[in-house]
Formats: structure tokens, sequence, C-alpha cells
């Protein structure tokens, strides 16, 4: 459990890095989640949630295949199982820098599409 509460802990330290731009929805000790707000319009942008044995990380969920390949790098994009949702058991550093990335790429992909306001 204390390896979960740890890789739970350090997933909602990358979403929260981003906020702002992005907005705090929840925040509980199990489960946090960000959305962006802009133009009087709010959207999910991810989430984490610590289960009794894995965690769980959800991405905003309204991409084509094709845009979820190209924003997704690596080992992430492999372990998305239903789309935009994966359940970790592990964070190697790949992986951690593969969250960073697809937040990173989210947040321009959210302010190209005038989901999140211009840098």
């Amino acid at each position: 459990m204390e390896k979960l509460k740890e890789i739970f802990k350090v997933i909602k330290n990358d979403f929260h890095k981003n906020v702002p731009p992005l907005t705090e929805k929840i925040n509980e000790e199990h489960h946090y989640e960000v959305w962006a707000n802009y133009d009087g319009k709010e959207t999910f942008f991810g989430k984490v949630i610590m289960h009794k044995n894995i965690v769980e990380i959800d991405f905003y969920p309204d991409l084509d295949r094709e845009t979820e390949w190209a924003l997704f790098p690596g080992d992430i994009f492999k372990r998305m199982e239903d789309r935009f949702n994966a359940g970790i058991m592990d964070l190697s550093p790949e992986l951690q820098d593969n969250i960073v990335e697809v937040i990173d790429n989210l947040i321009d992909y959210f302010r190209t599409n005038k989901l999140l306001p211009p840098e």
C-alpha cells in the first residue's frame, strides 16, 4: 500500500504542477482531478485515483486514435487499456517521464483547440 501511495503522490504532483492553467476539481486523499476552464467552458483534463491494489490514471477522452498516438508517448500509450485510462502498479522513471509528457502535450492540445487560454 505504501508503494501505491507514493505512485499516487508522484502522479498527483505531476498534475498539480500545472495548476494553473488547469483547475483542481477534486483534491482528496485518494483522488485528484484537474479540469480546464476557458471562455465559460469546463473540460475534464485528467485524474489519478488510488484504489486498493492499483493506481488509476485517466486523461481527456475526446481524442481520435491518431491524435492520441501522437500525444501519448512510449509506454503510457501501450498501457491505455480502455482508451485514456491505465492501471499502474509500478512507476518506472520512463513511465513517469511519459506521464509528464502526456500532460504537457495535452496542455498544448487544449490551448490549440481553445480549451485553455493561450500562453
